[in-house]
This record gives C-alpha cells, sequence and structure tokens, in this order.
C-alpha cells in the first residue's frame, strides 16, 4: 500500500537528517560545517511555502536573530563554539517564537545529560570500548573536556520537527 508523502514531510525529514549530520559530526570532531548551518537555514522558506498553515515566519526570523545575538555574545566569553550559535540559531528558526522555549529546554537538558556522562566513570568504560572497537580517536573526545553541544541542539531541533509534523 502505498502512504502519500507530502512535500512539508519531506522538507522536515531533510531537516531531521540535516541536524544527524550535524550531531554525528560535532560527536566524532567536534565541528559543526557551516553548510549544515546553512542548509537548515535556506530549508526553512522552502518549509514556509510547503506548510499547509499559517506559519509565523517573520517572527521565527527574529527568534533566529535574537539566538544568533546571545549566542554570539557567549561565542565570545568561550562559553559555546561558533558551531553551536550557528547551528542553534538556525534550529531557532525552524521553532520560531512558539517553539523556541521547548527547543531551549531540550538542548539544556540534553547538554546537562551530556554533562552527567562526562562528569561520570561511564565515560572511561566507553573510552575503552572504543578503542577496543578499533576507533582510537573515540578515546580521546570521550575523555576530553568538551561537550559536543551539537548533539543537544539536534536533540531539542528533533522535538521541535516533531511538533511540526503533529500540527
Amino acid at each position: 500500500m502505498f502512504i502519500p508523502f507530502s512535500i512539508e514531510q519531506l522538507v522536515v525529514s531533510l531537516f531531521l537528517a540535516l541536524l544527524s549530520v550535524a550531531a554525528i559530526h560535532d560527536a566524532t570532531t567536534y565541528r559543526i560545517p557551516n553548510r549544515v548551518s546553512l542548509a537548515i537555514a535556506a530549508l526553512y522558506p522552502v518549509h514556509v511555502l510547503a506548510s499547509g498553515g499559517d506559519v509565523a515566519w517573520m517572527g521565527a526570523l527574529l527568534v533566529a536573530a535574537a539566538v544568533f545575538a546571545a549566542g554570539t555574545v557567549l561565542f565570545a566569553f568561550g562559553v559555546v563554539g561558533g558551531g553551536d550559535v550557528k547551528l542553534l540559531a538556525a534550529t531557532a528558526l525552524w521553532a520560531g517564537p512558539a517553539g523556541l522555549a521547548d527547543l531551549l529546554a531540550i538542548t539544556a537538558i540534553g547538554g546537562g545529560l551530556m554533562a552527567l556522562f562526562m562528569t561520570s566513570s561511564l565515560r572511561f568504560g566507553l573510552a575503552l570500548a572504543l578503542e577496543a572497537a578499533g576507533r582510537p580517536g573515540g578515546r580521546e573526545l570521550v575523555l576530553g573536556n568538551t561537550l559536543p553541544y551539537g548533539v543537544a541542539i539536534a536533540a531539542g531541533g528533533w522535538f521541535t520537527a516533531a511538533y511540526l509534523m503533529v500540527r
């Protein structure tokens, strides 16, 4: 049986795929490619046009600009990475005014869970498992002092996408 797939569902699926690429890239290299954040932002107008409902795109632009401005300040103080700022701003564009609080809350919870993991002894077991699996570079990533916050941002974005699909 063929189930029709709307353009909006395709666009949101692409958004999810791009978030996944950002999360995987950040988790493995501590870098989020600019092209991924740019693609997420560039896909947003397609979402607006493909959406059957009323999208508050002007408010979304304001929210994304505010998140980018706040993130730039945090970046200047060395609190977050530049890739994280760009990814969060692009994802905030999709969340818009109505979903920004949820995006930030899920992102903060995801970051907090990663921080708990990084302060636990479990990370040493994961480092050994990665090394045994032939991933010696994974050991340095897991035992480092930096969190791949793009993973938490992607989790917030996945939550945002779920909201977009049910509205």
